[in-house]
């Protein structure tokens, strides 16, 4: 079984401290504690007081949140290394969606409070994480700009561009409906749209989850 400090490890994947030092990442490590999920439990809920950054040491995070319709709105799948909350590490304030995991997962958790006191004796790594704030912002507004402007058809291939890391195959790694609503559609749009890329022989769809790239100059025509 683990132990506590190879959970803790998981925060060094996070681009803030990976480049630290062994002794850096001791001082790090020695900050964070460890919090174990079953599947279905909430890591935290909508209208918390947060000022923690989250690591996915293990298991998968599903962040959401409800519209005024009541539905469901999922905003991100965490693995493995993904991180969140380092928006919330020095406001304290009430987060504005949920948690909860999705398998059973070991979180990192690092307070912003013992965080702020450490980059008082380390400047360096305040920089950093400004740094790192701003790229994770600017890909933010490229995303909802993105999502605005462009037609359906056009994220759903994007999409499926970016999960198959440059493979002619995927498999998806959340269920269609989690899909569909990250990309801001309702399931039945989505497998429309996905039926319409089948039909025009680009895609070839295997079960729930497995999609097969049939003509990826066509897809990659599609959103240029």
């Amino acid at each position: 079984m683990d132990n506590q400090n190879n959970y803790k490890s998981c925060l060094f994947k996070v681009p803030i401290f990976s480049h630290l030092n062994l002794d850096e990442q001791n001082e790090i490590s020695m900050l964070a504690t460890v919090r174990k999920l079953s599947k279905g439990e909430v890591l935290y809920n909508m209208g918390d007081v947060g000022s923690s950054l989250f690591v996915v040491h293990k298991g998968k995070i599903k962040i959401s949140r409800y519209n005024e319709e009541g539905n469901e709105q999922v905003i991100r799948i965490l693995n493995s290394g993904d991180f969140l909350g380092e928006e919330l590490l020095f406001l304290n304030t009430h987060t504005e969606n949920f948690a909860v995991a999705i398998d059973d997962s070991a979180i990192c958790v690092l307070e912003g409070t013992k965080l702020k006191k450490h980059i008082l004796d380390k400047p360096q790594i305040g920089i950093r994480i400004i740094s790192e704030l701003s790229q994770r912002l600017s890909e933010t507004e490229s995303k909802l700009e993105s999502y605005n402007l462009d037609l359906t058809e056009k994220r759903i291939v994007t999409s499926i561009l970016e999960l198959s890391l440059d493979s002619h195959q995927l498999k998806l790694p959340y269920s269609k409906a989690d899909w569909a609503s990250m990309l801001g559609m309702t399931p039945e749009t989505l497998s429309r749209k996905l039926a319409k890329l089948k039909n025009q022989n680009l895609i070839e769809l295997d079960g729930q989850r497995v999609i097969k790239i049939r003509n990826k100059k066509k897809l990659m025509d599609l959103i240029n």
